[in-house]
């Protein structure tokens, strides 16, 4: 075993159409029958930012604004912040929270407008997926230019009959004097962040200055329409322009101010699924800020039209680089174009100044002096001054009340017929989550010896978070159109999402000491909602070739690297969960009697797992159940189980993946027992999960920690878990801005094995 220090240091060099639409009319903005307030969070601590807006006063003074908290984008803890600067953006004034998390809402989107009074708004969103509430929100300054700017209350805009509303672009005032605000919207009551396909654009409109609003058009476009703009045109149609996630903008036009839309269409305008700009400019000719010639977020450019929108030049490129997007800009008094954009949300979370002028937009040149292009407003790690990384959760952060809240909104996925389940994975499809397990209907725990353990598949409905079937996998002699299952436990279900179409859910054929162990696959059918009738040989690709997945062919490719413990003809399984680098899926096998870990990638077809190195040093150990992921600087990193000496986990870690380090432990995981592990990351943040030696009430695996880093260097603890009905071989899984899990619990035994419970983790 190396010293403490030299394994700490190791480890850290580790489709389109009109719809209906009530009116729907808001409170009163200036006074709100109750006004809503939020509790504006005093810890800045900032791990990801972006989705910045900009506006200018008469006198010069120039307002910044974007999200962040928590982290990634969605998030509960999701704040938005403003900033403001006297000399144009030379320095600038603390960064201040705007509105903050409340009761479980999340706080993002902001945009800021100067209306004709000289009012300046803060707009954003606010939603809360529990409870299905989203709404749009705004602040009032009555004065921007004071010297210390005042801010009224946060207040509801509108929409109250809307179950769902959000917007990110700017108003606009239209020549009758009215107020035309962006708005997607849905009919229909949506529990989670975004309404997917049933998002509606729509436009609300204003004839008392912002004191009431009235919501018109229900615009349909495909999935991921959303953040829609509109510019008044010259013969006094509007014309909305709208994201979508079909390679380009979608339009629609207005021929009454707004209150009735054609249909929506593809308009010729390409766009690569991210916010736009467009804006008529005092010259009277239009500003598009877009991706141009684009791969990904790439290359936003500023263009100009001369005639209403039908053609646009070539125009100024403004930043080049990946990962640029969400632009906002004005134009001053002066003519001077002040842009906004960000880059790289979730690494150096940059916030991107730009000014130039619409001549330089028409001759596509940046050499004038009042051209200043990216220009870095403010960047995550270097805000501050310092290099470090910054901390991931609060300074008064309660880990063991952070996991008391999960685990009050976890629900039983098993069939109530079950009497002993464990081992659970799961997968996702749109709305649906698909969870695999091991279940019994005769006695609780589980064993490989048993061959009434069988494999079966829980779909849950995401939008209700409630149970709607489940379905077996496969049981000891069925009968498929292609093989009768021999006697013995399916054992250790798998499921990945293989293509749009179907899940693939693999399972392990055993009985132990009575004949060599076989995994197989099945391919259940989104469309149809079923399993084919035939299951198949999965194969392990070693050294010496290709064969059936059988636990004696993993044996014997490590015998030839040196391994000297015997073989066992079961306990070969997909352990941990599927992950993917660089397009390629990797899985740690493991094999538990036989104390073996291998690093494996599957095939294109997905039936074929190649062993890329094993890892059971120091053989004494007895190491087992591992769990991979990759540090930042591109090493692999295993987190194994230890079933023996104090039981407590190793780390080994690997260039290559085919050679790795003698395990060795840390002091980030003091007090492990013998259990599963997990390590996972999410959002460029690592989530280690382990199980504590500490037992409350006596009950084994009662305790598991959950410990997150940005560099795998310093770790933080963001949950606790503590229950005696246990909670052990969690697996955690994002789908849609949410992380959710499924985790083993029960009640009447000392394994405490007898339900998969799910739901989410945040």
């Amino acid at each position: 075993m190396r010293p403490l220090l030299h394994r700490c240091v190791l480890l850290a060099t580790l489709t389109a159409q009109l719809l209906p639409l009530p009116t729907f009319h808001s409170a009163a903005a200036r006074e709100p029958s109750t006004p809503e307030t939020s509790t504006e969070p005093s810890n800045l601590s900032r791990t990801w930012q972006g989705i910045p807006g900009i506006e200018r006063t008469p006198k010069g003074r120039i307002f910044i604004s974007w999200f962040s908290g928590g982290r990634q984008e969605p998030a509960e803890e999701n704040t938005v912040f403003l900033t403001f600067s006297d000399d144009g953006a030379k320095s600038l004034a603390p960064l201040r929270p705007m509105a903050g998390p409340r009761a479980g809402s999340r706080s993002y989107d902001p945009t800021l407008w100067i209306d004709p009074e000289g009012r300046l708004w803060y707009i954003f969103n606010r939603s809360n997926r529990e409870t299905a509430a989203h709404g749009v929100y705004a602040r009032i300054c009555e004065q921007p230019d004071a010297e210390s700017p005042a801010w009224g209350p946060e207040f509801r805009v509108g929409f109250d009959e809307a179950p769902f509303s959000f917007r990110m672009n700017k108003p606009t005032v239209l020549s009758n004097g009215d107020w035309i605000m962006p708005v997607t919207h849905s009919n229909s009551p949506i529990r989670d962040w975004f309404a997917g396909s049933r998002q509606l654009q729509g436009a609300a409109i204003s004839k008392d200055k912002g004191k009431t609003w009235t919501l018109k058009g229900a615009l349909k476009a495909p999935e991921w329409a959303l953040e829609n703009m509109i510019v008044e045109l010259k013969d006094r149609r509007l014309w909305m322009l709208i994201r979508t996630g079909g390679g380009v903008l979608w339009q629609s036009h207005s021929t009454d101010g707004g209150f009735t839309w054609n249909e929506a269409t593809p308009s010729d305008i390409p766009n690569p699924g991210s916010r736009f700009f467009i804006r008529r400019l005092a010259s009277g000719n239009l500003l598009l800020i877009n991706h141009y010639k684009f791969t990904g977020r790439s290359h936003l450019t500023a263009r100009l039209s001369t005639d209403d929108g039908a053609s646009w030049n070539e125009g100024l490129l403004v930043d080049g680089r990946g990962g640029v997007s969400y632009p906002d800009a004005i134009q001053d008094k002066d003519g001077l174009i002040w842009m906004i954009q960000d880059r790289d949300r979730q690494g150096d979370g940059e916030i991107l100044l730009s000014t130039f002028r619409e001549e330089d937009v028409a001759s596509g040149a940046a050499t004038a002096k009042h051209v200043m292009l990216r220009k870095s407003i403010d960047r995550l790690g270097f805000s501050k001054g310092s290099n470090e990384p910054l901390k991931l959760l609060p300074a008064d952060w309660d880990a063991k009340a952070a996991a008391e809240r999960v685990l009050a909104r976890l629900f039983c996925v098993t069939a109530p017929e079950v009497k002993g389940a464990h081992d659970a994975e799961m997968a996702f499809d749109k709305s649906r989550a698909y969870v695999v397990a091991e279940v019994n209907d005769i006695q609780a725990g589980e064993s490989a010896d048993w061959p009434h353990i069988y494999s079966t598949l829980s779909v849950v409905d995401l939008n209700t978070l409630k149970l709607e079937k489940t379905l077996p996998i496969a049981k000891s002699g069925q009968v498929f159109e292609n093989h009768t299952l021999e006697p013995g436990a399916c054992f250790v279900p798998r499921i990945l999402k293989i293509d749009a179409k179907n899940l693939r859910c693999y399972f392990a054929s055993e009985s132990p000491r009575n004949r060599e162990a076989q995994t197989w696959y099945t391919d259940f059918n989104l469309e149809s909602g079923s399993f084919e009738n035939r299951i198949h040989r999965a194969k392990l690709k070693t050294s010496a070739g290709i064969f059936d997945m059988q636990p004696r062919y993993l044996h014997e490719d490590a015998a030839r690297q040196g391994f000297t413990k015997p073989p066992k003809d079961f306990g070969l399984y997909i352990f941990d969960s599927f992950k993917t680098f660089k397009g390629k899926t990797y899985v740690a096998l493991n094999n538990y009697p036989g104390a073996q870990n291998a690093l494996a990638e599957l095939n294109k077809s997905n039936d074929t797992f190649e062993v890329i190195g094993h890892f059971n040093d120091p053989s004494d150990l007895n190491l087992t159940e591992s769990a991979i992921n990759k540090l930042p600087d591109g090493r692999w990193i295993a987190i194994c189980r230890q079933e023996s000496g104090n039981r407590n986990y190793t780390f080994t870690t690997s260039t290559d993946g085919k050679t790795w380090t003698s395990g060795f432990h840390t002091d980030f995981v003091p007090s492990g027992s013998a259990s599963k592990p997990t390590f996972d990351r999410f959002n460029n943040v690592y989530y280690l999960g382990w199980q504590d030696r500490t037992t409350i009430n006596g009950v084994s695996r009662s305790v598991f920690n959950i410990d997150v880093s940005s560099d795998c260097i310093r770790w933080e603890r963001k949950y606790r878990f503590e229950t005696e009905k246990s909670f052990q071989y969690p697996t955690f899984r994002a789908h849609n801005g949410s992380i959710w899990l499924c985790v083993t619990q029960g009640d009447s035994d000392k394994s405490r094995k007898e339900r998969i419970m799910f739901g989410r983790l945040e």
